[in-house]
């Protein structure tokens, strides 16, 4: 519990840690860890955000499956959001797109039932944080228990499940704060939506866990996770869809 309090409170704004007591040693332990930071944060589920959603960069982190977390209360702000200086450690920028739910699913779902479930789709900008100096150097379970990186989701507008494949198949950019572009990663390494969301039905069964009406899952990044300097994010979905975020910069 002591590295899960110190997890919680650098979730906080407390500061890095250069490392846990006892690192999990296993998937398992790392989903345990992640409880008890949840707990200890203490604020409601509205979301879920899911990371190495494809074979590819499952095998690149070594796991056989998605990581999963949930999204907390205050966590998902809308198109345009401007963040304060110091809101993130390691700020990491990635385009997403996030699947609304009309209605719960309670219990494992084909990927039909999901879309039969679905209020529409909604691009988004990840913006990844780290609670570790060294996050690669932390391994993967230490960081599912670092809440899976979440640590805020941009949003735009709910559009109709109608317009998914094509929204998921476009020429997907994303600018960071110094305006280096980032480009769409291959086809094998972008997810698709509708099976992720699958996906986390299976796995909340498994927990006695299900999703509820109005909640956004996050379904895996379009683009390579990009460490961000301070700066205007703006995500782009060829000529479909915009969305922006800004990173504010210290005061000098």
């Amino acid at each position: 519990m002591a590295d899960a309090q110190k997890l919680a409170e650098a979730f906080g704004g407390a500061g890095l840690l250069e490392d846990l007591a006892a690192r999990p040693a296993t998937v398992d332990d790392a989903y345990a860890m992640q409880d008890q930071v949840r707990a200890l944060i203490g604020t409601s589920v509205i979301g879920w955000k899911l990371a190495q959603t494809t074979p590819k960069a499952q095998a690149a982190a070594g796991i056989v499956a998605p990581t999963v977390a949930p999204l907390l209360d205050g966590m998902i702000v809308p198109d345009g959001t401007v963040f304060g200086a110091g809101r993130f450690y390691k700020p990491e920028g990635e385009a997403e797109i996030a699947i609304e739910l009309r209605r719960d699913i309670d219990g494992p779902a084909s990927r039909a039932e999901v879309a039969d479930a679905a209020a529409g789709y909604r691009v988004a900008i990840e913006v990844a944080d780290t609670r570790y100096t060294d996050k690669k150097g932390m391994g993967t379970p230490s960081v599912i228990a670092d809440m899976n990186s979440s640590a805020a989701l941009v949003v735009g507008p709910l559009e109709p499940l109608a317009g998914l494949d094509s929204i998921a198949a476009s020429g997907i950019t994303l600018r960071l704060g110094d305006g280096t572009m980032v480009d769409a990663l291959p086809d094998a390494m972008r997810p698709d939506p509708l099976t992720v969301v699958q996906f986390l039905t299976e796995f909340l069964a498994q927990r006695g866990e299900k999703l509820s009406a109005g909640m956004s899952i996050t379904t895996g990044t379009h683009t390579a996770p990009t460490r961000s300097e301070p700066g205007l994010l703006v995500a782009e979905y060829g000529d479909k869809a915009r969305l922006t975020a800004r990173l504010s910069e210290a005061a000098a």
